[in-house]
């Protein structure tokens, strides 16, 4: 079965093992992500409830949980359970 995302040409990683796509790698996304971490932002930090959940974080600013890549984007973090604890700053890109 062919995934929708396939046709996009990733290149894989592996983290703890595991064979992942690497979602930067793809046509086009260094500009996406550059234009994401140019926008203004404003400077948070991660509460002790919303730790390795960047759907959390995002549905607390944004309104949905859909954006929780952007957080992720902007902030560099590969594993959002590793790298998005308690006391953390991170930036949060204005959107709108």
């Amino acid at each position: 079965m062919v995934h929708r995302l396939d046709k996009y040409g990733f290149n894989f990683l592996k983290h703890k093992g595991y064979r992942l796509k690497n979602i930067t790698s793809t046509a086009g996304w260094e500009n996406s992500a550059a234009a994401l971490k140019a926008r203004p932002a404003n400077i948070a930090v991660v509460p002790n409830g919303m730790a390795g959940r960047p759907d959390l974080i995002s549905h607390s600013i944004y309104g949905t949980t859909s954006n929780w890549w952007i957080i992720c984007v902007v902030n560099d973090i590969i594993d959002p359970f590793e790298e998005l604890i308690p006391g953390k700053k991170i930036k949060i890109p204005i959107m709108g």
